[in-house]
C-alpha cells in the first residue's frame, strides 16, 4: 500500500468516526465503510459521505478519486459536494461532525 492510499484509509476512517452515532459494547461504530461505499440513502451516510468528499478533496485528491472510492460516478460525487454546502448550511449535526473531522485531520 503507498502513501497515497494510506492517506485515503486514515482520512475515510476519521470521518466515519466522527460522524457515528453509536458504538456497541465491542467498539464498532454503526457506519462502516462499507455502508459508505454502499447505495443506502439514509440520511446519516448521506452526510458521511458529503463529509469524506470534501476532506478528500481539500487533501488534494481528484473527484476521480473520490468517485472511485466511494463507487460513484463523477457527477455523483460533484452532487455530493453541492449537497455537503447545504448540509453546512442547515444542519448543526453536519457542522458538529465536520469540526471534529477537521480537528482530527489536522493532527
Amino acid at each position: 500500500m503507498n502513501k497515497k492510499q494510506q492517506e485515503l484509509e486514515r482520512i475515510t476512517k476519521i470521518v466515519i468516526d466522527c460522524c457515528a452515532m453509536e458504538i456497541d459494547d465491542e467498539g464498532k461504530t454503526n457506519i462502516t465503510i462499507k455502508d459508505v461505499t454502499g447505495k443506502s440513502r439514509k440520511t446519516n451516510l448521506v452526510m458521511t459521505r458529503c463529509i469524506l468528499a470534501a476532506k478528500i478533496l481539500s487533501h488534494g485528491f481528484s473527484i476521480d478519486t473520490i468517485a472511485n472510492l466511494l463507487n460513484r460516478s463523477v457527477s455523483a460525487v460533484r452532487h455530493l459536494l453541492k449537497l455537503g454546502h447545504w448540509f453546512k448550511k442547515t444542519s448543526k449535526a453536519y457542522n458538529i461532525a465536520n469540526k471534529e473531522v477537521e480537528e482530527k485531520c489536522e493532527k
